[in-house]
């Protein structure tokens, strides 16, 4: 079954116990090897078996010591990459942001866009409005031809009139004659 995960803090309180035991347990071994010291000859035997236990708790107190300072370097790395990871994410806080000013501006210009191009669609269709329908341009076309037809009869009838502005008889007839 796995353990649940501890924080650096406590991992770093749990190390701090261990060593503040482990202190206390090689004080206590050390006042045990004085004692036995005194009853050297007749416990030799015993002072053995004390000493191998020393070496196993030196080989502990290594252990955690090398179990300390790699929990310290992961420490290290995992604020190195927590400050790695802020970093990015500011960078892209901040690209966001300019994205988001970007935006804002190009959506205020499409409105602007939209509002003149819907002025140029009301303005397009007044002009429309405005322009000759096709029975119109019909009509203009039929005045142009038939004054085309009456221009030499009306350019005839101007050269033969007399100068005091007598209208000549006949004068309408040649112009509905070119018609």
């Amino acid at each position: 079954m796995a353990q649940p995960e501890m924080s650096f803090a406590q991992a770093l309180n749990e190390a701090k116990g261990v060593i503040v035991q482990l202190s206390t347990r090689v004080k206590a071994d050390a006042d045990k090897v004085r004692s036995q010291q005194q009853t050297i000859v007749s416990q030799s035997a015993t002072i053995a078996q004390q000493e191998s236990r020393i070496k196993e708790q030196e080989a502990a107190a290594a252990r955690h010591a090398a179990e300390l300072a790699a929990s310290q370097e992961r420490v290290r790395q995992a604020d190195a990459a927590r400050e790695h990871a802020e970093a990015i994410l500011n960078r892209q806080g901040e690209k966001i942001t300019g994205l988001e000013s970007a935006n804002a501006e190009l959506e205020a210009r499409v409105a602007d866009l939209q509002s003149r191009l819907a002025d140029l669609g009301q303005e397009r269709d007044a002009l429309r409005a405005q322009l000759p329908s096709d029975e119109d341009a019909a009509a203009l076309a039929a005045m142009a031809q038939l004054l085309t037809k009456a221009a030499p009869a009306i350019e005839k009838a101007k050269k033969s009139a007399p100068a005091g502005g007598m209208r000549i008889a006949g004068s309408d007839d040649a112009v509905a004659e070119a018609a």
